[in-house]
């Protein structure tokens, strides 16, 4: 190859491995910034979570005290109703026991808390009914900050890959530089190292942006 076409060449290349080598920063940029903007979404969603997990916890709290007063005041009513089947002479006046009792029970059971949280056994399902707000939650809004902490993970991971891409454009463009200046036969050595350093970076750096 004559002189003045490998130094065309060379300067192609050059010109090549510089407009690559600004895609690809331009590209690690982003992935940085997108990583930033991921961590940021996982906080927002961790406080979510625990202002969720805070708010589930004080209802179901509240449930519970409200089955706990429902279950004495239905204890009651039954210890009246089985002092009624003896006959007292007080009969009036344990029925109006019994009927009141029950009748708070059915207020406290219809209003206060979910009756569909009641077992058989007569024990309430604490556990299933916090389940279900958490989920309520997450439908609601976002709560999944493993998610998001994961996500930027993978793209600090790709903007990272991209740099040492960067390294290695940059040994190219060194080597086609040198090649482009020196007159010794090793230029062609310089020039073959400088593109296969090319054609491995950019194929690499393509793979990093197809799969990540």
């Amino acid at each position: 190859m004559k002189t003045e076409n490998f130094r065309t060449f060379t300067a192609s290349m050059i010109a090549v491995v510089t407009v690559i080598s600004a895609l690809v920063a331009w590209r690690a940029a982003t992935a940085s910034q997108d990583s930033g903007e991921a961590d940021f979404r996982g906080l927002v969603a961790t406080v979510n979570a625990e202002e969720a997990w805070v708010l589930s916890e004080i209802k179901v709290a509240e449930h519970y005290q409200a089955f706990l007063s429902y279950t004495r005041y239905t204890e009651l009513g039954n210890k009246v109703y089985d002092a009624l089947q003896a006959k007292p002479a007080d009969a009036s006046g344990l029925e109006r026991q019994k009927s009141d009792s029950w009748g708070i029970a059915f207020g406290l059971q219809s209003l206060f808390f979910p009756s569909r949280y009641l077992l058989p056994d007569g024990t309430y399902d604490s556990q299933r009914e916090m389940d279900e707000l958490l989920a309520d939650e997450q439908r609601a809004r976002d709560t999944r900050a493993e998610t998001h902490f994961e996500e930027g993970d993978n793209l600090r991971r790709k903007a990272n890959l991209l740099v040492d891409m960067l390294i290695l454009l940059g040994v190219s463009f060194w080597l086609f530089t040198l090649a482009q200046i020196i007159e010794h036969k090793a230029k062609i050595l310089f020039a073959f190292a400088g593109g296969f350093l090319l054609a491995v970076s950019s194929f690499a750096a393509l793979i990093i942006e197809l799969v990540m």
